[in-house]
C-alpha cells in the first residue's frame, strides 16, 4: 500500500488591503471588492475653508446720495421765487417805496453774495441754486420798478427787453464762480430780448444779425474766460438767431426772385448777410465755408428760376459745371466747401432731367397703339418748358459732378449711358422720326453690352419704343438677341435670349403676312434649334415658356392645334434623345404626341377608346419590354402595368357602361385570357394581375343580365342555403372550442 506524497503548498502573495500574506489562488478566485473612499475633510492648512462665504450683497434701494442735496436746493430755489412773486403781488402796496426797495435789493444782494461764498467754498449745488435765485429776484427787481415808474414809463415790450438785459449781464457777472446755471441763463435772456425788440423796431432780419453777432461775442467771451458751458450755450443760441435770419432771408428772396428785387430793392440782402455770418465763421471753423458757398450759389442761382423752364435749366447747369471745373482744377472737388453747392446743383439739374424724362417716355408711349403705324412714323411737334438739348448736356454734367466730388473716375460704360439718355431723351422731345429714338437706344445698348445690366435696360427700353411700329420692333429685338449672344456666358442674358428670339421670329412671320395658324411652328422649330445649341436649364425652361405662349398664340382650331401638339412633342422627345441628362423630357414628348392624336382622332369623329389609348400602350409596353430586356431582374409590375392598363380599362370601363354583349367585349375577353395565359408562362405577374382583374370584371358584368333575369324565390332559396351553411359551420366550430376546454380542464 503506497501512499501519496503530500500537496505542494499554495505560492503566497500579499493581500492589496492590509498586506498579510495570503495564498494567492484566494486573491485570484475571490478579489476583495472595492469601496469608494471619501475626501478627507479640509484641514486648518486650507484657508478658504476658514472663510465664511460672503454675504449676498442687497440691493441699494432710495435716491443716490448726491441727488439729495440737488433735490432740496432746487425745491428751496422754486420755494424762494415762489416766495418773491407772492411779495410782489400782496405786500407791495402794504409797503413804501423805501421799504419796498430795501427788501427787494436785500433779498436779491443776500441770495447773490451767498450763492458766491457757497460756489467759493466748492458747494457748487448750493451756489447753483441760490444764483438762480438771485437773478430770478432781479428779474422781479426790474419789473417791479418799471411798475413803480421808475424806468420812465417803460412797459410791454421795451421792459422786456430792460429786464433780459439786466439778467444778462448780471449772469455774465457769475462767470469767475464758475457756477453753469448764469451761463445758460445769459444766452437765453439775450434771446428773449431780441425778440421784444423785433417788436419794438419792425426789423427782424436787423435784429437777426444783431443777435447773431452779439451772442456769438458772448461765446467768444466764454472762451476767453475758460467758461465750460458759455460757449456752447451762447453758440447755440447763435445758432438760433442765424437760422431765424436765413429762413426769413430765403423765404423773401424766393418772393421777390428777379435781379431787380434781389439787388435794386435789397431783397436778397439778408440771405447774403446770413452767408457773410458763416464766411466769418469760417475762419475759426472751417465747415462753415461750405454753408457760404451754398447760400451764394443759390443767390446766383435764383434770378434764373424765374425767367422760364430753359433759363432756370441753364443757370442750375452753368452752377453745375462751374463748381465741377473749380473741384477739378483746384483739386478741391473732394472738400465740403465744394461738395454741398455741388450737391445742390447736381439736384437741381436731376429736378429738370427727371420731367424731361417723365415727358419723353408719355410722348413715345402714346403716340400710337402697338403695331398699328409704319416705321417713318414721327414723333408730335409740341412744345416743351425746357429746350431739349439741355438733356445730354444735364445728364454728362452730372456724370462729370459725381467724378469730381467723389474723387475717382467712373467706367466708360457710365459716360455712354449717361450720354444715350440724354440723347434719346432730346430726340423724343423734338418732332424727330421714331426709328432714330430706337436706333439710338438700340446702338447704345450694343455697345454697353459688357455691362450687362445698362445694356439689358436699354434694349428693353428700344423694344418698348418701337412698339407703334412692327418693323421697328423687329429691329429692335434683332438687337436684343445680338445683344443676348454676345454675353451668353452670362444666366440672364441665356434666360433672355429665347423669349426675344421667340419674339423675332413671330414679328418676321407677322410682317411676312403669314397665316396666323402656322406661326406657331417656325417658332418651335427655332426655339429647338437653340436648346439643342445650348442646353442649359434657364434657357430650355424660358424656351419652353415662349413656345407655349406662341403656339397659344397660333392655335385657330383643331387641325392648328394638332399640329403644334404635334410638333411640339416631336421636338421635345428629339430633344431627350440627343441631350444627356434630358430623358425624362421624353415623357412629356410623348403626351404631347398622344395628345395631338386624340385632337385629331375627335376632330374626325372617331369616339372608340381604343383608338386614343391603344397607340399609348403600345408605346409604353416597348418601353418597358426594353427595361426588362436590359435588366433581366427588373419587376414587371412598374415595367409593364401602366402600358397593360392603358390598353385595357378604357375599354372595360366602355364596355361596363355602354356595351356588355359585343365584339369588343369578346376581344377584351380573348384579350384577357391571352394575359393570363402569356403571364403565366413567361412567370410575369404583371400581366397576370391586369388579365385577371379585367377578365373578372368582364365575367361578373356577362353574368349580370342573367341574374337579374332568375325568379326570385332561386335567390332566396340560395341566400338560405348560405346562411344554413354558415351557421353550422359556427357552431361546429364553437362545439369544438367547448370539448377543448373540457378536455384541458382535465388535465393535472
Amino acid at each position: 500500500m503506497s501512499t501519496a506524497a503530500p500537496p505542494a503548498p499554495a505560492p503566497l502573495a500579499p493581500c492589496p488591503t492590509c498586506g498579510t500574506p495570503v495564498p494567492a489562488d484566494r486573491l485570484r478566485r475571490a478579489p476583495l471588492p472595492t469601496y469608494p473612499v471619501a475626501p478627507p475633510p479640509p484641514g486648518p492648512q486650507d484657508p478658504r475653508a476658514l472663510q465664511a462665504p460672503p454675504p449676498a450683497r442687497r440691493p441699494r434701494r432710495g435716491l443716490p446720495t448726491p441727488s439729495v442735496p440737488a433735490l432740496l436746493l432746487g425745491l428751496g430755489a422754486l420755494c424762494l421765487l415762489v416766495a418773491a412773486v407772492a411779495f410782489l403781488a400782496v405786500a407791495w402796496s402794504a409797503l413804501g417805496v423805501g421799504g419796498r426797495t430795501a427788501v427787494l435789493v436785500g433779498l436779491t444782494g443776500a441770495a447773490a453774495a451767498l450763492g458766491a461764498v457757497l460756489a467759493r467754498r466748492g458747494l457748487r449745488i448750493a451756489g447753483e441754486s441760490l444764483s438762480v435765485v438771485s437773478l430770478g429776484l432781479l428779474a422781479l427787481d426790474v419789473v417791479g420798478a418799471g411798475s413803480a415808474g421808475w424806468l420812465g414809463g417803460a412797459s410791454g415790450a421795451a421792459l422786456v427787453v430792460t429786464t433780459a438785459a439786466v439778467v444778462a449781464f448780471a449772469a455774465l457777472a457769475w462767470l469767475p464762480t464758475g457756477l453753469g446755471a448764469p451761463q445758460v441763463v445769459a444766452p437765453l435772456a439775450l434771446l428773449v430780448a431780441a425778440v421784444a425788440v423785433v417788436d419794438l423796431t419792425g426789423h427782424p432780419n436787423v435784429v437777426a444779425t444783431a443777435g447773431a453777432l452779439l451772442l456769438a461775442a458772448t461765446a467768444g467771451l466764454g472762451v476767453l474766460t475758460g467758461a465750460g458751458l458759455l460757449p456752447w450755450s451762447a453758440g447755440v443760441a447763435a445758432a438760433v438767431c442765424w437760422t431765424w435770419l436765413a429762413s426769413a432771408g430765403l423765404v423773401e428772396a424766393a418772393t421777390y426772385p428777379s435781379l431787380r428785387g434781389l439787388w435794386a430793392e435789397g431783397h436778397g440782402l439778408p440771405l447774403l448777410t446770413a452767408a457773410a455770418l458763416l464766411a466769418g465763421l469760417a475762419i475759426l471753423w472751417r465747415p462753415a465755408l461750405a454753408g457760404t458757398t451754398a447760400l451764394l450759389t443759390l443767390l446766383a442761382v435764383l434770378p434764373a428760376l424765374d425767367e422760364g423752364g430753359t433759363a432756370a435749366g441753364l443757370a442750375v447747369l452753368a452752377a453745375l459745371v462751374g463748381w465741377s471745373a473749380l473741384g477739378l482744377t483746384t483739386g478741391t472737388g473732394t472738400t465740403l466747401p465744394v461738395r454741398l453747392p455741388l450737391a445742390g446743383a447736381a439736384a437741381g439739374t436731376l429736378g429738370m432731367l427727371v420731367p424731361m424724362l417723365v415727358e419723353a417716355t408719355l410722348r413715345v408711349l402714346l403716340l400710337a397703339p402697338p403695331a398699328s403705324v409704319d416705321a417713318a412714323v414721327r414723333l408730335p411737334a409740341t412744345g416743351t418748358s425746357v429746350h431739349p438739348a439741355l438733356a445730354v448736356a444735364g445728364a454728362l454734367a452730372l456724370v462729370a459732378a459725381y467724378v469730381v466730388g467723389v474723387g475717382r473716375a467712373v467706367p466708360p460704360v457710365a459716360w455712354l449711358a449717361a450720354g444715350a439718355l440724354g440723347a434719346v431723351v432730346t430726340l423724343a422731345l423734338l418732332p424727330a422720326p421714331l426709328a432714330l429714338v430706337v436706333a439710338a437706344l438700340a446702338a447704345a445698348g450694343l455697345l454697353a453690352v459688357r455691362t450687362h445690366l445698362t445694356a439689358g435696360v436699354l434694349l428693353v427700353a428700344a423694344v418698348g419704343a418701337a412698339l407703334p411700329s412692327e418693323v421697328l420692333v423687329l429691329g429692335a429685338l434683332a438687337a436684343l438677341v445680338a445683344g443676348c449672344v454676345l454675353v451668353l456666358e452670362r444666366a440672364v442674358a441665356a434666360a433672355v435670349l429665347p423669349a426675344a428670339l421667340a419674339g423675332l421670329v413671330w414679328t418676321v412671320l407677322t410682317v411676312a403676312d403669314v397665316e396666323m395658324a402656322w406661326r406657331g411652328v417656325p417658332v418651335l422649330l427655332a426655339l429647338a434649334a437653340l436648346a439643342l445649341a445650348r442646353p442649359r436649364p434657364e434657357l430650355e425652361a424660358v424656351a419652353v415658356a415662349a413656345g407655349a405662349v406662341a403656339a397659344a398664340l397660333a392655335v385657330t382650331g383643331p387641325t392648328s392645334l394638332a399640329v403644334h401638339l404635334t410638333v411640339a412633342g416631336a421636338l421635345l422627345t428629339m430633344h431627350a434623345l440627343l441631350v444627356p441628362g434630358r430623358r425624362p423630357v421624353a415623357w412629356a414628348g410623348g403626351l404631347l404626341l398622344a395628345a395631338a392624336t386624340w385632337v385629331r382622332l375627335a376632330e374626325i369623329g372617331v369616339t372608340a377608346p381604343e383608338a386614343y389609348t391603344l397607340p399609348s400602350a403600345a408605346a409604353l409596353l416597348l418601353v418597358g419590354l426594353a427595361r426588362l430586356r436590359r435588366d433581366p431582374a427588373a419587376a414587371t409590375g412598374p415595367a409593364l402595368t401602366p402600358g397593360l392598363v392603358l390598353a385595357t380599362v378604357p375599354s372595360l370601363l366602355w364596355v361596363l357602361a355602354l356595351d356588355p354583349v359585343s365584339l369588343r367585349a369578346a376581344l377584351l375577353g380573348l384579350g384577357c385570357l391571352a394575359l393570363v395565359l402569356g403571364g403565366t408562362t413567361l412567370r410575369w405577374s404583371a400581366p397576370v394581375t391586369v388579365g385577371g382583374l379585367v377578365g373578372a370584371l368582364l365575367v361578373i358584368r356577362e353574368l349580370a343580365p342573367y341574374a337579374a333575369a332568375t325568379p326570385q324565390w332561386v335567390l332566396i332559396g340560395a341566400a338560405g342555403t348560405a346562411l344554413t351553411v354558415v351557421g353550422v359551420t359556427w357552431e361546429r366550430r364553437l362545439g369544438d372550442l367547448r370539448r377543448a376546454q373540457a378536455y384541458v380542464g382535465r388535465l393535472r
